[in-house]
């Protein structure tokens, strides 16, 4: 009887290692997945001249919203915030990187990015893939002051980049300053010194010759 429990214990145990090497391996897999990401460009350019990847920018805007929360008027989840900044953009690893200005791809840009996180982030265990897909939902549809302080600071930092970036008088694609700041209005909504430092960062932009 003893050596029948004793037997019953090691497989039991041994199924136990094999799920948990199974989970493990499947997180390995999606680290690699998400290599991708660093092969999809974005329309910002770098000091360099390049364009810059996907995962440059998630990875300088948690970095900035660590620095910025101060002006947002609500208590932030940090932790909540920078998970969000950091996964945000997974969804373009099929998908791309769609032009804020390009407003007939926009249209569909949600469902393109949730059928690539779908893909992306279902290597994962099913636990962990259901909250970090829950996560990417959130930030979104700007569900939680997290994921709006977070919305913000995903609008706010390619203003700072196009403005350090570019070169005098850069502006192939006639932006105008109206058209900027109605894409950026939300900001309004959320942080009142924040919009201004959205305004002043337009405004430099004009001057630099950077928009109309």
């Amino acid at each position: 009887m003893e050596n029948l429990i004793f037997g019953m214990i090691v497989v039991i145990s041994n199924r136990e290692v094999g799920v948990a090497m199974s989970d493990l391996n499947q997180t390995v897999e999606f680290i690699k997945e998400i290599e991708k990401l660093k092969s999809v460009t974005r329309f910002n350019r770098t000091l360099d001249g390049r364009f810059e990847n996907s995962a440059e920018h998630s990875w300088q805007g948690a970095i900035a919203a660590m620095v910025l929360q101060d002006y947002y008027p609500e208590k932030l989840n940090m932790e909540k915030v920078i998970s969000m900044l950091l996964i945000h953009d997974l969804g373009e690893i099929y998908a791309g990187d769609t032009w804020v200005f390009d407003d007939e791809k926009k249209l569909h840009s949600h469902d393109r990015e949730l059928e690539s996180i779908e893909k992306t982030m279902s290597i994962l265990p099913e636990e962990k893939y259901l909250n970090m897909k829950n996560s990417w939902l959130e930030f979104e549809k700007g569900q939680s002051a997290e994921a709006r302080y977070a919305r913000v600071i995903d609008a706010l930092v390619p203003l700072i980049n196009h403005l350090e970036v570019s070169e005098l008088n850069y502006n192939p694609d006639h932006i105008s300053s109206e058209m900027v700041l109605e894409k950026k209005k939300f900001i309004k909504d959320e942080s009142e010194e924040l919009w201004k430092l959205t305004e002043e960062l337009v405004q430099k932009s004009v001057e630099k010759g950077l928009y109309l």
